[in-house]
């Protein structure tokens, strides 16, 4: 019954991934993913899954994450989010749907 309660107390102890690598460092970061959100939200012409991408942010740096409907685009969210005031660069982990 021991061993039970260690392995609910590490479940609830450890974050999944995505929950780890979504952290936000700064107040800073935190604004500048939500903006980067707004700007990927705002454009209509994404499709449901580019508007679910996973932004992660990090001193100023932004990493996108997920699959997307085509390389347009994926190129399309990659320039708006560059033109995201604040945003020192971006890495584009977008991966496209076969």
């Amino acid at each position: 019954m021991l061993m039970a309660g260690n392995a609910i107390a590490l479940q609830t102890t450890t974050p999944p991934p995505h929950q780890a690598a979504s952290q936000i460092h700064s107040s800073q970061d935190a604004q500048l993913q939500a903006s980067v959100r707004r700007a990927i939200a705002d454009d209509t012409s994404l499709s449901d899954a580019g508007h679910r991408v996973l932004v992660i942010v990090s001193d100023g740096a932004v990493v996108l994450r997920g699959p997307v409907k085509d390389d347009a685009e994926k190129s399309r969210i990659d320039a708006l989010v560059r033109k995201v005031s604040g945003v020192k660069e971006v890495t584009d982990e977008l991966d496209v749907r076969q």
